[in-house]
């Protein structure tokens, strides 16, 4: 049979709505919920993913301004920018787009997110408290969206189940692995130093894959009935792949998220509920 699919833009849908309805309630209140990208750079990824994240905040009621500095900016006007917009009580929600260009370290700036606009689980509090399974304020948009899918896929609960993270960065593959961990899953990290996906991969129940590298998973390499979400989005000779070769594995799996329309639609939402969590602050009784 062939493998379900967990239809993430379906899931958006729904979620979208569920956003609209929390953003005109803070709107009646006189609270406008607003995002501010901070975007270093003309990556091609990153504007198209910071315009689609524009309009779907204008369709939920929430405005998303972005902050353009040059590619050769420095880690001090980025930290600069970053601080400025801590200061300003109009903005609810503060994202550093990433990647950034080859010269800027992430770790040089993420500490100049304001930690309680840190929308996107950058700032190294927000990744601790992830890291203790202490509850952080705001978890990852990608990491988060993932989590949502798995919700709606067959593997969940995943509780005793044996999950394989595939890629490790602190982006989505550290932070998907310790949110498994927190659902109390056995989980297995294999990254690009990994001397081999096998057993691993094959052993896995859920599998999650994000290394940017176009179908590098196939059907002969995984478990009949695994469910998978592919976090992978690269662009091939003008086609949006996924690291999920889907033909071949879309008839050995379970589950499988596609690309596009799994994960990327999911990752909006899950931004913007963190804006509408930061905004609905303003609006909790005192």
């Amino acid at each position: 049979m062939p493998a379900q699919r967990i239809d993430g833009r379906s899931l958006a849908t729904e979620l979208r709505a569920e956003l609209a309805a929390r953003s005109s309630a803070l709107r009646e209140r006189g609270i406008h919920p607003r995002l501010l990208i901070t975007l270093v750079g003309k990556d091609e990824s990153s504007v198209a993913y910071v315009r689609n994240l524009q309009r779907t905040g204008a369709h939920a009621g929430i405005d998303v301004f972005i902050d353009e500095l040059p590619f050769d900016a420095t880690a001090s006007a980025v930290r600069a920018r970053l601080e400025r917009a801590a200061a300003d009580a109009s903005i609810h929600g503060v994202m550093l787009q990433q990647p950034l260009p080859e010269h800027l370290s992430i770790r040089s700036i993420a500490d100049a997110i304001p930690v309680d606009k840190d929308v996107d689980g950058t700032h190294p509090t927000n990744q601790g408290h992830l890291a203790f399974g202490s509850g952080s304020e705001f978890v990852p948009a990608t990491p988060a969206a993932v989590m949502l899918l798995l919700q709606r896929s067959p593997a969940w609960p995943l509780a005793g189940r044996r999950a394989v993270m595939v890629g490790r960065s602190v982006v989505v593959g550290l932070p998907v692995a310790m949110l498994m961990l927190a659902q109390d899953a056995t989980v297995t990290v294999l990254h690009k130093e990994s001397r081999d996906l096998q057993p691993f991969v094959r052993m896995a129940e859920v599998l999650v894959v994000a290394t940017g590298v176009p179908g590098l998973i196939t059907g002969d390499m995984i478990t009949p009935g695994v469910t998978i979400i592919d976090v992978g989005t690269t662009i091939v000779e003008g086609v949006l792949k996924g690291d999920v070769d889907f033909a071949s594995v879309a008839s050995v799996a379970g589950a499988l998220t596609p690309v596009p329309g799994g994960v990327g639609p999911v990752t909006n939402v899950a931004l913007l509920r963190n804006v509408i969590k930061a905004a609905g602050r303003l609006a909790a009784p005192r």
